[in-house]
């Protein structure tokens, strides 16, 4: 059995709250390190980024005796409070396993959504669209 190795990493976006979103990324853990990105605009405001090699695993809190299953769920809700209104987080990951699995999916965050984005039903319709085949199928993972 292989090892899964993922790579995330986000778009450039606007926050609320500058020290509440350095705040939530202080607490950000993964496989690996979470590294957060700063792109000063024009204007002198910031826009940030972040990304890791591995997955995120969510937010930890001191009180938190061990990772549990809402640490993502806090994590995706806290980014979801502090994304700006005209402005989406995009966390893009892909992944693989060995040459078996080759995976890319997407969260949306915006602040009024969040939907994730599963990049093999995409490429399959896109497909079926380009053949003129609605039927057409293909095996993606080995």
């Amino acid at each position: 059995m292989a090892n899964y190795y993922a790579t995330i990493r986000t778009n450039y976006f606007s926050v609320k709250d500058e020290m509440a979103f350095r705040e939530l990324m202080a607490k950000a853990y993964g496989q690996d390190t979470v590294h957060l990105f700063e792109q000063v605009q024009d204007d002198g405001s910031i826009k940030f980024g972040f990304g890791c090699n591995g997955g995120i695993s969510g937010i930890f809190e001191p009180d938190d005796e061990e990772c549990d299953d809402t640490a993502m769920d806090r994590f995706l809700d806290t980014l979801q409070q502090l994304v700006c209104a005209d402005d989406a987080i995009i966390i893009t990951a892909v992944g693989n396993e060995k040459l078996c699995y080759v995976i890319g999916i997407a969260t949306l965050i915006t602040s009024r959504e969040l939907q994730f984005v599963d990049l093999r039903p995409i490429t399959l319709e896109l497909a079926q669209h380009l053949l003129g085949n609605a039927k057409f199928q293909t095996q993606m993972n080995y």
